[in-house]
């Protein structure tokens, strides 16, 4: 039995009666063994109501069952060690990868493109389309317009009505996406400014369609997808978008936010 008593447990609770109840939850609550005399005081239950708990999940008595959830106490224990070490050498790795692709000069060049423009649209499909949330979040707040496109129909009715005169940005980790690559082909010959954020260092986006391109990595292993967001890689290259631009343009957001403060004073005093 050991790892799962606490799914042996869980799964004999309809069985339970109240008493056997509270003596469940401070086994599932992984807390350290105890005598069955000190465990009887500390959920304050008789002995032998310990007892009965034990043979309704399976036991002869609390002596087999305390050895049992000892073990399955040190191979839960172990378990959340290595989830966490994994998860935090992998956070490392891909900080580590994404800081090496890192291009200063190209981060600032697309500051510069976000700072020329009011209203810039963001494509973005999926998990991507989620990044790009974040990133209106973060430039709505210092005065841009921004609106995430998140669907196949709607990337190619917008890219229709853009021109020179707009910004397109476009998160894909993968960057290659066939039908919206053909919709950032026409845009770049009506001579539509681009952004990419991607992982693909070599496909045609990068390469032959973006105005800037900013490196990102993918997540290596694709047996551990969703053990790390995938939209991490996409965020981490937002903040630093947002913290270059912040440092690059902070006087002209003072002058914003201090006129959209005295507007908005304005209006309340009006109603």
């Amino acid at each position: 039995m050991n790892h799962d008593i606490f799914l042996t447990i869980e799964s004999s609770k309809l069985r339970f009666t109240a008493v056997e109840e509270q003596i469940a939850a401070y086994f599932l609550g992984a807390k350290k063994p105890l005598k069955q005399s000190e465990l009887a005081e500390e959920v304050n239950v008789s002995t032998a109501s310990i007892t009965r708990f034990c043979k309704k999940v399976g036991f002869d008595n609390y002596k087999e069952f305390i050895y049992c959830y000892r073990e399955a106490l040190l191979d839960y224990s172990n378990d959340i060690h290595d989830v966490t070490s994994n998860l935090q050498f992998q956070y490392k790795e891909l900080i580590n990868s994404i800081d090496e692709k890192a291009d200063i000069e190209k981060i600032k060049e697309a500051s510069r493109y976000i700072h020329s423009q009011k209203i810039i649209h963001v494509y973005g499909l999926g998990l991507s389309a989620i990044a790009g949330e974040d990133f209106k979040f973060r430039f709505t707040r210092v005065g841009k317009f921004v609106e995430v496109v998140r669907d196949y129909e709607s990337i190619e009715m917008i890219s229709s009505l853009l021109n020179q005169d707009n910004l397109v940005i476009y998160f894909s980790l993968r960057g290659e996406n066939n039908r919206v690559i053909q919709s950032l082909r026409k845009l770049k010959a009506k001579g539509a400014d681009l952004i990419v954020v991607t992982a693909n260092e070599s496909g045609d986006i990068v390469n032959d369609i973006a105005d800037v391109s900013l490196l990102t990595s993918h997540i290596h292993n694709p047996n551990e997808a969703g053990q790390i967001s995938a939209q991490i890689p996409l965020l981490i290259i937002i903040d630093f978008i947002y913290s270059q631009y912040i440092r690059m343009y902070r006087e002209d957001i003072k002058k914003w936010v201090g006129t959209e403060s005295a507007y908005l004073q304005g209006n309340k005093y009006e109603k």
